[in-house]
């Protein structure tokens, strides 16, 4: 019992290494921190092609939201388009959620890979996704590990824009929601809010 319960645990052990390994080499959206005032990291983010979808829950349902939002985009990058081509994962996803007359709406976004050409993309074969280029921004920041849910992602999102108010820093009120690791990584995870700033300057 004792060697099995040891195998078993350097088996997950290993997976985990594994899937950290994993996490940390998959192209993440590209940005440049300009300062870190305690907690809040400020970033420039420059233009990226993102792939995108609406999605509603009438229950109200945040996991409902993120795992239909998920599988739609999921499903274009790896294979749901007219040309069956696979277009690799980036990170992270990125979601805003808000409260709607029928229960609970949210966007869920990709990154597109650096190398991706919108203008001879694949076409998804779900209708439900929109493309679309950010604009370059300023933007502030704040982290948590774990596996958070839309309570405490909504209460680091008020922390967040607490300590900007506090520090005099204009700020957009909608913020997006960051998530950099698998459902299957158990440790070293990393989620994030982010709020656009506003006549922001180095």
């Amino acid at each position: 019992m004792i060697i099995f319960t040891s195998a078993m645990l350097a088996l997950f052990l290993g997976w985990q290494v594994y899937m950290t390994y994993m996490a940390n080499s998959t192209e993440e959206q590209e940005y440049r921190v300009v300062k870190r005032l305690g907690d809040v990291e400020i970033r420039f983010y420059p233009p990226a092609n993102r792939a995108a979808v609406n999605v509603q829950s009438r229950e109200g349902d945040f996991h409902d939201i993120r795992n239909r939002g998920f599988r739609e985009l999921a499903g274009y990058i790896f294979g749901g388009n007219d040309r069956g081509e696979q277009i690799a994962m980036t990170t992270p996803v990125v979601m805003d959620v808000q409260a709607s007359n029928t229960g609970l709406a949210g966007t869920m976004a990709f990154t597109m890979p650096r190398n991706f050409d919108m203008q001879h993309k694949p076409r998804p074969n779900s209708q439900a996704i929109a493309f679309t280029t950010t604009e370059p921004i300023y933007a502030a920041t704040m982290s948590i590990g774990g596996f958070p849910n839309l309570e405490e992602m909504n209460n680091l999102r008020d922390r967040l824009l607490n300590e900007l108010k506090t520090k005099g820093i204009k700020h957009g009120q909608k913020a997006e929601y960051l998530y950099y690791n698998p459902p299957t990584q158990i440790v070293g995870r990393r989620n994030e809010v982010l709020v656009r700033l506003i006549e922001f300057s180095e």
